[in-house]
């Protein structure tokens, strides 16, 4: 009895908080430092769970109920609520009686973590980080334009060297490029300036802006600095690329539409592949432009090329060789495959009117009779006359 008394004693005086609770988590037993804790939410009876923040109580909960059998005690850091109401972090460390159903638990307020005091280096330390790792260089002027501090990685790479311009005053260093000196006269003014100039063979990227006293007198100016030759440069190999390209895509636009005077006023075109509308439309386009410039007076669309018809394609032929009539010329197909010619046929398309040889070169053979015949009957002509 008189053991009990001593170990209650023990507890009561105990700085620590102490609880004995069930396996569900109800309070059997508590030490006076738990009441002056949490309250009536410490006493016997209540369920400890209950001062549990809600966020903490799952995790809690599944601790208490996995507490092992043998005495090994868990340690957890959850805030509970206290006797004033409001929510603190404590330290607690629960064990399960060996050969009982019983839980210890002893929990201490969790010490606040410390405060980090900024230091006063620490703008330093970023600036210096900042300059000594991004492609940038900062320039910093007096009233009068002089620089008193020039730094950056980009001085290096660029191969200016740190510190390129100070102690210069840029008003003078750059009296000879009227976009530095604007912009810097600017800024001295009061402005805010972005603009981007090449000097000493670099391509910069530059933002400055004035540096005013508490009275809102300019005292100077700060410049932010960013190498853009290398922008510059994958620009202008971007632009050379689309440039070929541009220029690889003409060659591929003559080598689809290759006309050739194969005779005096006689033109052929060569057509191979599908004939879609972009294409027939680049053919047209270029076809009559021959014939009107050469004064052609036949111009024949060799089909050996062709080995697939369809209605669209059909539609464009006939268009081009009606096309060519306008302009006072013969048009003549050749080479038709006969599987073109069946599907022709099945598409049910009249080509009764346009004129056909087997190949490319009975339709010369053709235009040079016909031209033969026409020369004799204008000599004839002339003859009489």
């Amino acid at each position: 009895m008189a053991g009990e008394v001593m170990l209650e004693s023990f507890l009561d005086a105990c700085p620590g908080i102490y609880f004995v609770a069930s396996p569900e988590g109800v309070i059997t037993k508590a030490n006076q430092e738990a009441a002056y804790a949490f309250g009536e939410h410490g006493a016997e009876g209540r369920s400890l769970l209950e001062a549990v923040h809600p966020e903490d109580r799952g995790d809690f909960q599944a601790l208490w109920s996995r507490l092992p059998e043998d005495g090994k005690a868990l340690r957890a850091v959850s805030r509970l609520r206290g006797a004033d109401g409001r929510d603190q972090a404590f330290s607690w460390s629960a064990r399960r009686v060996k050969e009982g159903s019983e839980i210890h638990a002893v929990l201490l307020p969790a010490a606040p973590a410390p405060a980090v005091q900024p230091s006063e280096k620490a703008p330093e330390r970023i600036l210096r980080m900042l300059l000594d790792n991004l492609e940038i260089a900062v320039s910093v002027v007096d009233r009068n334009g002089y620089c008193t501090l020039n730094e950056g990685k980009s001085l290096t790479t660029s191969g200016l060297g740190q510190n390129f311009n100070l102690g210069k005053c840029l008003l003078e260093a750059y009296a000879h490029d009227a976009v530095i000196l604007e912009n810097v006269e600017r800024a001295l003014r009061g402005e805010d300036r972005h603009y981007i100039v090449e000097a000493h063979g670099v391509l910069w990227e530059n933002w400055f802006s004035p540096v005013k006293d508490e009275n809102g007198e300019v005292i100077g100016a700060i410049g932010l600095s960013f190498d853009k030759s290398e922008s510059k440069r994958a620009m202008q190999e971007l632009q050379n690329r689309l440039n070929l390209i541009e220029r690889q895509q003409e060659v591929i636009r003559n080598l689809e539409t290759p006309i050739i005077e194969v005779w005096d006023r006689v033109v052929t075109l060569p057509m191979v592949g599908v004939v879609d509308s972009a294409r027939a439309a680049r053919v047209m386009d270029d076809l009559l432009t021959a014939v009107s410039r050469q004064s052609a007076r036949y111009a024949i669309l060799d089909l050996t090329g062709v080995e697939i018809v369809d209605t669209a394609t059909a539609a464009h032929i006939l268009s081009l060789i009606s096309a060519i009539r306008l302009l006072g010329a013969e048009g003549i197909i050749t080479g038709i495959r006969p599987t073109v010619a069946q599907t022709v046929v099945s598409l049910g398309l009249d080509l009764s009117r346009v004129i056909t040889c087997a190949n490319l070169r009975e339709g010369l053979r053709l235009c040079i009779r016909r031209m033969h015949a026409q020369a004799t009957a204008d000599a004839s002509v002339g003859t009489l006359v």
